[in-house]
């Protein structure tokens, strides 16, 4: 355990350390498949900070790490039936090969033994279960008026409005679960509060770069949708009656945007991510975290999680 030196030693032993717990604990055949293909990268979140704050306990701060990825999966089940997404991890998604209701029924139930767990490490992990999981459902409702609503938006020229929505999601939906990650790794460690808050913080600008990331690779491979608000928000800043004439023709034009812009879009993006990384490698260069390998991977983490995105579409930050 004490030998990885690199975050991504470090990555695929604990994906590997969760995936068991996985096997061991998960009985019901459903929610395997929900989990199955994942990255596992919030559980490897609350692993690198229960370690970096030295914490002891490792088997049941990975039992809380099955707990983070439970309500993950959870709610990508529930968002695909939203989005009406067919695939999921390279193969069909749940409510597609098991049907809508056992879909909707088993990501209650994921979400249920979630809360179980959480419970079971005591009441501040319960609580921030709660709170998180709160965040993550207003996400998704801003998220699905947003997206109904796009357009009207765009043609009254509410770009502002458009932006700070668009940002809004990403720290609802994504932040908020890499943030009670690394929450949540520090409070099984017995972490100070000031210690605990300041790998929040990490978290979130974590789950921000990597939320912007994965846009871009969506955007870069020509999907359209509400990832697009923030290039077009600065691209045609001042510029409203263009937005309007993109509007009125149909989404055809704007996925020409995509393909005509893409350069301009990837450097839109890329400026972004470069600053929530860089803010999340300050916080892991805090004098409160302890000098050590784990501090090291703290600050390797964000980049190393934003290439492997990007790698995707041959772009490095």
């Amino acid at each position: 355990m004490e030998t990885d030196r690199k975050f991504e030693d470090f990555f695929r032993r604990v994906q590997k350390e969760v995936q068991r717990e996985i096997e061991k604990s998960i009985r019901d055949e459903n929610i395997r498949y929900a989990l199955q293909g994942g990255k596992l990268l919030r559980p490897v979140m609350l692993m690198l900070s229960f370690k970096v704050c030295d914490g002891k306990n490792y088997r049941k701060a990975l039992e809380s790490a099955l707990g983070i990825e439970l309500a993950h999966s959870a709610s990508l089940v529930h968002d695909d039936i939203i989005d009406k997404d067919n695939e999921r991890r390279g193969r069909p998604s749940l409510h597609v090969e098991k049907g809508l209701e056992v879909a909707i029924l088993t990501g209650h139930r994921m979400i249920n033994e979630a809360f179980r767990i959480a419970l079971k490490h005591g009441k501040r992990n319960a609580f921030i279960f709660l709170d998180t999981w709160n965040e993550t459902l207003e996400g998704e409702l801003k998220d699905v008026e947003i997206t109904s609503k796009l357009m009207d938006h765009i043609k009254r020229g509410d770009l502002r409005e458009l932006s700070e929505e668009y940002f809004k999601i990403i720290d609802l939906k994504t932040a908020s679960l890499f943030s009670a990650a690394c929450r949540a790794g520090a409070i099984e460690a017995n972490a100070s509060e000031d210690l605990t808050e300041l790998l929040a913080r990490y978290g979130r600008e974590v789950g921000i770069s990597y939320q912007l990331a994965d846009d871009l690779v969506d955007i870069i491979s020509g999907k359209f949708d509400e990832g697009l608000v923030l290039p077009l928000v600065r691209l045609y800043r001042g510029k409203e009656i263009e937005i309007v004439k993109i509007a009125e023709e149909n989404n055809k034009i704007l996925s020409n945007l995509i393909i005509n812009r893409k350069e301009d879009l990837k450097e839109i993006y890329l400026e972004e991510i470069r600053k929530h990384v860089k803010n999340a490698e300050k916080l892991a260069s805090s004098e409160k975290i302890k000098d050590g390998p784990f501090k090291d991977m703290l600050r390797e983490a964000p980049r190393y999680i934003v290439n492997k995105m990007l790698e995707n579409v041959g772009v490095v930050i």
